[in-house]
């Protein structure tokens, strides 16, 4: 009986993921022009009222992880040099965001070509209820619009919907996932970003 429980924890987890739909949906394509030669100058990120009740309980997470590391609080208006990625965890949401979309697309090697500004406005940020995840499934999730702007004309270059789902299943899922969830989501949205603005990669 017990190896049958064991096999059905990944087994529902394999069927949660199969049922889950496409993260990305297109609102306006981005311009085939700018796919794979171009690289982001700007990113701007913004919390919607949607998320902003359920947005603090995570700020105050960061505040405290910054107090706990001994570091200095974050001026309204940001650090003056860049942190090191150790620091993203201490963090407001909005500068942590921007931080990792700059080293994604980056990373993913979009370095060079038209500069872009991405301006992000995140509509739903939760963490895997404990509860939930004992009788069915439970989820992380970042959601949020994207739209894909030339940085120095303004002109309107593309718009898609990114909605990162990761479902863990009892609470040996929620232990497997670690901490560091709110950066490990960012992470995953940003690499979407990415895929969108190479060329021949959009899934």
């Amino acid at each position: 009986m017990m190896r049958m429980i064991k096999l059905a924890v990944p087994a529902t987890a394999l069927l949660l993921a199969a049922c889950m739909p496409n993260p990305v949906r297109v609102i306006e394509p981005v311009s085939a022009e700018i796919r794979g030669a171009s690289h982001v100058a700007d990113v701007a990120v913004a919390v919607s009222p949607l998320a902003a009740d359920t947005m603090e309980r995570f700020e105050a997470k960061a505040r405290e992880n910054r107090a706990e590391a001994g570091l200095p609080p974050v001026p309204p208006g940001g650090l003056a040099a860049r942190p090191s990625r150790d620091e993203y965890a201490t963090l407001p949401f909005a500068q942590m965001m921007e931080l990792v979309v700059e080293d994604v697309t980056r990373e993913q090697g979009l370095q060079s070509g038209r500069p872009l500004r991405l301006e992000i406005e995140i509509d739903t940020l939760k963490t895997a209820n404990a509860a939930m995840a004992i009788l069915a499934a439970s989820n992380d999730q970042l959601a949020g619009t994207v739209r894909v702007l030339d940085a120095a004309s303004g002109e309107r270059l593309g718009e898609f919907y990114v909605d990162v789902i990761n479902s863990h299943s009892g609470l040996l899922g929620l232990a497997m996932r670690g901490g560091g969830i709110r950066e490990e989501l960012a992470q995953e949205f940003s690499l979407h970003i990415a895929r969108q603005l190479r060329a021949g990669d959009r899934r």
